[in-house]
């Protein structure tokens, strides 16, 4: 019984905070600049309606259009060539939500990205064990044969790695 009567207290209590934390966020949330990061993320416009429907509970009502103006300028800065490659970079999805005729565009530097990303992959892992090798040719019980062979295993292991860099140059300077 008189736990009843500690939790519907407490459960007003945060109900209100919710809702002036909400109150707090519409109140300064510049709806331009989330229109544009939504589009420059490449996200879809129905985020904005959400957000929107989330503030119109508030004090502050959303400024949808501002955020829609913010949305357009973000999306084509997204729908870029030069934006796609550096998403394939991350290894990220490329998004659906720009024009056909501008996704065509987009496609291969979106795979030139990915295949960046792999060789980025590939050198990190020939550097390591390049790493490995040094560390073992560094240590005191390797036999002098055993160490010219491993410094001849490193020379190779550093053309490749520079192969695979200047493979990265041209996919950088071709996109």
């Amino acid at each position: 019984m008189h736990l009843r009567f500690l939790l519907f207290p407490s459960l007003i209590l945060t109900l209100t905070s919710c809702a002036e934390l909400t109150d707090l966020h519409c109140a300064n949330i510049n709806w331009y600049n989330f229109g544009y990061q939504t589009g420059l993320d490449g996200k879809p416009a129905s985020v904005i309606t959400g957000e929107a429907g989330i503030c119109r509970a508030s004090a502050t009502p959303p400024r949808e259009d501002l955020a829609l103006q913010g949305y357009r300028v973000g999306l084509e800065n997204y729908c870029t060539p030069t934006n796609a490659f550096r998403i394939g970079q991350r290894g990220e999805e490329l998004s659906s939500f720009c024009m056909p005729e501008k996704l065509s565009l987009m496609r291969q530097p979106y795979q030139s990205g990915l295949q960046d990303l792999r060789l980025s992959e590939q050198i990190k892992g020939l550097e390591a064990e390049r790493d490995r090798l040094q560390d073992q040719r560094d240590r005191a019980d390797t036999d002098e044969d055993r160490r010219a062979e491993i410094r001849r295993d490193i020379r190779a292991l550093d053309r490749r790695i520079d192969r695979l860099g200047d493979r990265r140059l041209l996919l950088a300077f071709i996109n």
